[in-house]
């Protein structure tokens, strides 16, 4: 359906969308304590170690990164996602120089006036300088373009001069960064004993044996488990339920919104009333791209190349038309435009004259010049090899060998489809002016073209109007979580569930944009439920299921994790205390311990103590680190694992061979530990300030 269609058709939606939104945009204003009638500031967006951000230099920063992107990737708008991912540049941006200026300043790293002109126009010139004013003819760096272009500055447009300003503060900031760096990479070294110590360790291997009892051979109801115990384990636990942001979770359910069969029936009448004119028409690429909501397909098609629906066509003459028929979401209405007997394959000779410095006519005008001279008789190979500029083909005379339709270009393609063997003409493409010579044509088949209307069915402005009211129905009547879930039974909807989401994320599970919803959850409480939310075309309720803020996790929130820890140790306890009465039944012999435990010896090899896997075992770290301190033949355990309870006889350790670059080894693991060091050093700062960021109020 034509796209005035259906703008028309959503109209009155859109009215209806707009109008709820105002009223509920200063509802929540005036309730919310953030809008017009609140007294609290709404101006900043955050404090990095105790320096406020305003909204408005941040918009301020923020637009200096729109532009300077749009300048490097020549592009005019930048999308949603594009902006959210400049906006979190730019915040981080901001931690960074207020790290620097307090850490830089301390340690006295900077960059003067001589510095900076030894950057831009000096002996030592900044690669992005060297790039933006190097002679593309020569490929030289040009220090006078920099000198006149600088000497000029002040009569260059406004805009021109922040870029340069801009442009400064970044080689600066990054000069100041790279000391820094350098000073904190430097500052480390691997000996020679640490670099052959590490090459002992990392290569060392282990093999032996061992017996598994399983945690999973203690049913878990024949452990009691009391809350004393549950509370001890959590406080004597806490530090590994930090939780460094804090995060939200939602039920949610999603209206989505389906064409109706009125929907169905309205774009069959509009197909009904076009099909009198498609008929007629004998314009039919225009009529198609002006109804059709995909383009006209101007290809000539084979009876292997068609669909079933086509294939019923392709025998029927120019102007046959079908019925209207349904292809997936969308009906659909064809017409044979054209019969004709094409080739399979043709082989042509050409000759490309490019058009060079957007000079089309001079091109166009060599391209005459060259054709008049083949038409009257001239070597066609002789002045491809002298002019052509396709090399790949200007070697072999300017020939391109077979090729089947649609391989080249649509004009080239075009010329050598329909032309005769023998023919020479002129045509234009994306690549320049080709002089193309058709020199043989094989495999003529029937082929047909054919004019195709395609209308999607689309939910008409009641269709969207009615499942809106259905959301805010169900979003109205059932307003706490105990409602909620009743009634997602009651009507048979789908509950989805999102899990721990952060303030700053975009999306939930299903919807990329989902922005709205997230600022919403964060302002909400335990158990609301939420406004109508349209999302992607879709309605969305959702109910606040869970709360936790950064911080230690409450008991509450963790007691499932907890208990189940908790069976873990009370089972290994049972475990080892089975393992110690086998070994002593057993004296210690390792056949004997298995028969007396009902259960069998394993092998394992090639462990090594860098990894974080035992082989045939898994990721059991305690094991690892007893193999590797344990003496040869000795049983080692029983000892409390991650899967169970083990007992291992290391059988032999093989010793790494002697590394032969003991020089290159140290400086391989400078180099690592340099690398690393760069971003924990940055890490480490960023620790030690106070960040409160209040974005999520405005974006």
């Amino acid at each position: 359906m034509s796209i005035i269609t259906k703008i028309r058709n959503r109209a009155g939606l859109l009215v209806a969308i707009i109008g709820l939104a105002i009223v509920s945009f200063l509802a929540m204003d005036v309730f919310s304590g953030n809008g017009i009638f609140s007294n609290r500031p709404t101006n900043v967006v955050g404090e990095i170690d105790g320096e406020e951000v305003g909204i408005q230099y941040f918009e301020t920063r923020i637009q200096e990164a729109v532009d300077n992107y749009k300048a490097n990737t020549q592009q005019d708008k930048v999308d949603e996602s594009t902006l959210a991912m400049l906006r979190d540049q730019v915040w981080n941006e901001l931690i960074r120089e207020q790290l620097v200026s307090t850490e830089y300043a301390a340690l006295g790293l900077g960059v003067g006036i001589d510095e900076l002109f030894d950057m831009v126009q000096g002996t030592n010139i900044h690669p992005s300088v060297r790039q933006a004013f190097t002679n593309p003819q020569t490929g030289q760096f040009d220090r006078n373009q920099v000198v006149t272009f600088l000497r000029n500055l002040d009569q260059q447009p406004e805009d021109m001069q922040k870029r340069w300003a801009g442009f400064e503060k970044y080689i600066k900031s990054e000069r100041e960064t790279q000391k820094y760096n350098n000073l904190v990479s430097r500052g480390l070294y691997v000996t020679k004993a640490a670099a052959v110590r590490y090459n002992t360790e990392s290569g060392k291997t282990a093999a032996g044996r061992f017996i598994l009892i399983d945690y999973a051979s203690i049913v878990d109801s024949t452990l009691k488990v009391e809350e004393s115990e549950l509370k001890a384990y959590y406080n004597d636990h806490q530090k590994e339920y930090e939780q460094k942001d804090a995060v939200r979770a939602i039920d949610y359910v999603v209206f989505e919104v389906q064409p109706t069969a009125d929907d169905t029936a309205r774009t069959r009448q509009y197909l009904t009333d076009l099909l009198g004119d498609f008929a007629a028409t004998e314009n039919d690429s225009l009529f198609v791209s002006l109804n059709s909501d995909l383009p006209y397909a101007n290809q000539w098609v084979r009876a292997d190349q068609l669909t079933e629906r086509e294939k019923m066509m392709f025998e029927l003459p120019a102007g046959s038309m079908s019925e209207i028929y349904v292809d997936g979401n969308a009906l659909k209405v064809t017409k044979v435009v054209a019969r004709s007997m094409r080739a399979d394959s043709v082989r042509a000779r050409h000759i490309l004259i490019p058009i060079e410095n957007n000079d089309a006519v001079a091109a166009k005008a060599k391209a005459d010049s060259l054709k008049k001279l083949v038409d009257g008789g001239a070597d066609f190979a002789a002045l491809a090899i002298a002019n052509s500029t396709d090399q790949g083909s200007a070697v072999k005379g300017g020939d391109l060998g077979f090729f089947a339709e649609g391989q080249m270009v649509k004009p080239f393609n075009d010329a050598s489809f329909d032309g005769n063997k023998g023919d020479i003409v002129l045509v234009e493409s994306q690549f320049g002016f080709h002089i193309i010579n058709i020199t043989d044509k094989k495999g003529l088949r029937p082929t047909v073209k054919f004019a195709t209307i395609t209308n999607t069915i689309e939910p008409s402005t009641d269709t969207y109007r009615d499942v809106f009211a259905r959301a805010n129905r169900f979003q109205g009547e059932n307003r706490d979580v105990e409602s909620f879930n009743k009634a997602v039974e009651t009507e048979g909807l789908v509950k989805r569930t999102a899990e721990n989401i952060k303030i700053s994320d975009r999306s939930v599970p299903g919807f990329q944009n989902a922005r709205e919803l997230v600022r919403w959850l964060f302002k909400a409480e335990m158990n609301d439920v939420s406004q109508t939310f349209e999302l992607e075309d879709r309605y969305l309720v959702a109910v606040v299921t869970k709360i936790a803020e950064k911080g230690t996790r409450p008991f509450e929130d963790v007691k499932t994790e907890i208990e189940a820890a908790v069976r873990r140790d009370k089972k290994a306890e049972k475990l080892i205390a089975q393992a110690n009465e086998a070994r002593t039944k057993a004296k210690n012999d390792f056949e004997g311990i298995a028969r007396n435990l009902n259960n069998v010896v394993q092998s394992f090899a090639g462990a090594t103590f860098q990894s974080n896997f035992m082989p045939s075992m898994g990721r059991e770290l305690t094991v690892l680190g007893k193999v590797f301190t344990a003496e040869k033949g000795k049983i080692i355990g029983p000892v409390k694992g991650e899967r169970g309870v083990y007992l291992i006889v290391v059988d032999t350790f093989t010793d790494a061979p002697p590394v032969a670059d003991v020089a290159g080894l140290q400086r391989n693991l400078t180099a690592q530990y340099a690398s690393r060091a760069q971003n924990e050093a940055s890490n480490a700062l960023k620790e030690r300030i106070e960040l409160v960021d209040n974005r999520h109020n405005f974006y």
